[in-house]
């Protein structure tokens, strides 16, 4: 996540605010990077900054003062005169400090500056937030940290654009362990100075060492899996032997005492976490015919609990064992593919893909995982292939016809052929009727309106879909964020969305992370971070729980940053960026990474 942290939301990416979203909530179960929160003004900014340091120095109201010279004599001066005479003196101390800094002499300079300090009259701001500048300099040379922090801020207070003091107060902050106001600096200084690299990449530390710390010291987990995370994952192996329905109903009929039986039970309860547990307790039984069962069924909720090195365990066996099915072996290599993906063993996970379909070359799924792994890797004609040899094996399978479609979408996108992303997607329409209560059907449809800058169709297929599936928190979501990126006034309308998906799902994190951008984009982000901060609650596995804290301490960050340059949200976030995950329509639950 490192290099990709902060990017900068152009004029010309308002049109795009929708296609992120879906894109965003497509992969919110691994996002592709963690992001900042860009903000159209940032030129703004800057160009009032540059006007700050042009503007002419303040000074206060003339009026005349009576002094006396060594002759006795009375004259009057003006006050602005004598403050001139005493900007001079702390100008010519400044320099002597400076001299003594160059000559190492800290200690020294260190005086100089301060006499420079007290002797500068409070009105010229920017000279004496100068001298506070140079004095925490000097400081940071003899290792005073906590003097720097306490200089560079007074130099902020007086200029609050003060590029040069901010990072070194960044620096100081961070060699003293003060995170957070470390990250707040390096994200002003991005707002204000464009968005160098040397600043992402220390912001970039910083957060990661900030969510490392938070998720170090977060209690155990005991929120459950969100129902419809669960729905929308398991949807994507639609061949499943142990989530076949004549499969569990025979368990209910024949055994219904048995691990296995509850663990079914216990997903139809939405009882999701007690699902591992009793399936252990089902291959550790000396009589159990159905180990192998347990041991798929495992195997499938420990990818999604963040388990991954414990699924493809428990896959081994399946793959090995003598007396699995064939269509329990092809489903366990697929969903072995799957955890290492999430494991970013890409090579690995095609390798399996290629060995499945080298052992099963007369079955459409392992081609239609491939070419969907094909198409996250930007590898079209070769996905292409993978989907054209599916649809031969099985003509009647529409997972493979769509999967298809999207990939031409893609292939037109990237040749410029607007005819056939056109006749792609017209061909994607023609399967609504058989396919409008499948889960993923719905967001492979939107995502692929999405990115081919299609929000009305988007929006329109939205509303069809939530007709067919009214209690998908995600489908609601999207809606949200489609009306958003249509029209900003829908606001209210979007803001209903999100708390009834909520009402739906509580535990949904996709949703809570939409809401939490939304939330920002109306600078609110103490209810965006308190969002972030129930979605870590709601996640499990080590890098989600990274990237999501992550998440919540950029938005703190950037919200303080905000206040204290006094800038208004534009109504754009940062997203991840254009890494390939983020222009597949590949879901979370495939392993969309950055």
């Amino acid at each position: 996540m490192a290099s990709k942290l902060i990017r900068t939301v152009k004029e010309s990416d308002t049109s795009d605010l929708g296609k992120k979203i879906v894109k965003y909530a497509l992969f919110i179960g691994i996002p592709a990077v963690v992001c900042y929160l860009i903000y159209k003004q940032q030129q703004k900014s800057k160009q009032q900054g540059d006007g700050d340091k042009k503007r002419s120095t303040i000074t206060s109201t003339t009026t005349t003062t009576t002094i006396r010279n060594d002759e006795g004599d009375t004259t009057l001066a003006s006050s602005t005169k004598l403050k001139d005479i005493k900007l001079e003196e702390a100008i010519q101390l400044k320099n002597e400090g400076n001299t003594k800094y160059h000559d190492k002499k800290f200690a020294e300079a260190i005086e100089y500056y301060t006499k420079a300090i007290d002797t500068c009259p409070i009105t010229y701001v920017e000279n004496l937030s100068q001298f506070y500048q140079n004095r925490a300099a000097a400081y940071e040379s003899l290792k005073d940290m906590e003097r720097v922090i306490e200089d560079c801020s007074r130099a902020i207070e007086l200029n609050p654009k003060y590029v040069k003091c901010i990072l070194r107060r960044a620096r100081a902050a961070e060699a003293a362990g003060n995170n957070e106001l470390a990250l707040e600096d390096y994200s002003t200084v991005c707002f204000l100075d464009s968005y160098q690299q040397v600043y992402i990449m220390s912001a970039d530390k910083v957060l990661t060492e900030l969510a490392k710390e938070y998720i170090r010291n977060l209690p155990p987990n005991t929120a459950e899996l969100s129902k419809d995370f669960v729905r929308t994952a398991l949807n994507e192996f639609e061949d499943d032997p142990v989530l076949s329905t004549s499969f569990i109903n025979e368990m209910l009929r024949t055994h219904p005492d048995s691990y296995l039986t509850k663990a079914y039970k216990a997903h139809d309860d939405g009882n999701f976490l007690q699902i591992p547990d009793l399936c252990t307790r089902e291959i550790e039984s000396e009589d159990s015919q159905f180990k192998i069962h347990a041991h798929l069924l495992r195997g499938s909720f420990y990818i999604l609990i963040g388990q991954y090195n414990e699924a493809v365990a428990d896959f081994d066996i399946v793959v090995s064992n003598p007396s699995s099915t064939e269509e329990m072996r092809i489903n366990a290599k697929l969903k072995r593919a799957n955890a290492r993906i999430h494991l970013h063993d890409l090579e690995g996970a095609m390798n399996e893909y290629n060995k499945c379909i080298h052992t099963h070359p007369n079955s459409c799924a392992p081609r239609v995982h491939r070419g969907m792994l094909k198409t996250l890797l930007e590898q079209y004609d070769d996905a292409h292939e993978d989907f054209i040899k599916a649809v031969e094996i099985s003509p009647t399978n529409l997972r493979a016809q769509y999967q298809k479609l999207i990939n031409d979408t893609k292939v037109g996108s990237k040749d410029n052929d607007k005819s056939r992303v056109e006749r792609a997607l017209s061909q994607f329409e023609e399967y609504f009727d058989t396919c409008k209560k499948d889960i993923y059907y719905s967001l492979a449809l939107t995502s692929a309106y999405l990115d081919n800058d299609r929000t009305d169709k988007a929006l329109q297929y939205l509303n069809k879909f939530i007709q067919e599936i009214p209690d998908s928190p995600t489908l609601l979501a999207l809606k949200a964020n489609c009306l958003m990126a249509t029209d900003p006034s829908n606001a209210d309308e979007a803001e209903k969305l999100y708390k009834q998906a909520l009402d739906y799902d509580v535990s949904n994190e996709t949703v809570l992370t939409m809401y939490a951008i939304f939330k920002c984009n109306r600078n609110q982000f103490d209810e965006a971070a308190e969002l972030y901060e129930k979605a870590i609650h709601c996640s499990r596995g080590e890098e989600k729980l990274t990237q999501y804290a992550a998440l919540l301490f950029a938005i703190r960050a950037q919200g303080r940053a905000i206040k204290r340059l006094n800038l208004s949200f534009p109504g754009n976030a940062g997203f991840p960026p254009g890494g390939p995950a983020s222009r597949t329509g590949m879901p979370a639950w495939l392993g969309g990474m950055g």
